[in-house]
């Protein structure tokens, strides 16, 4: 059940719409009614680095260039 993202090149609305088939994604812009749309890709997206800095709460390394390393066990 993809949910893409949509931009009117009309209005300029920029819009994410949830669907089952692709025949049911969008013809026309919710705002002005035109059928100049343009996929923008999916709506939720992220890069790995981000989520790795996001994830991490046990160290202070995610800051850098190096991926975040489980503590060492002892």
């Amino acid at each position: 059940m993809p949910i893409l993202k949509y931009n009117c090149t009309h209005c300029g609305e920029e819009f994410a719409k949830i669907f089952l088939n692709p025949e049911d994604a969008p013809k026309k812009c919710p705002v002005c009614g035109t059928e100049h749309l343009v996929e923008l890709g999916d709506a939720f997206s992220y890069d790995e680095k981000s989520l790795n800095r996001y994830a991490c709460v046990s160290c202070e390394t995610c800051g850098g260039d190096d991926p975040c390393l489980p503590p060492a066990s002892s």
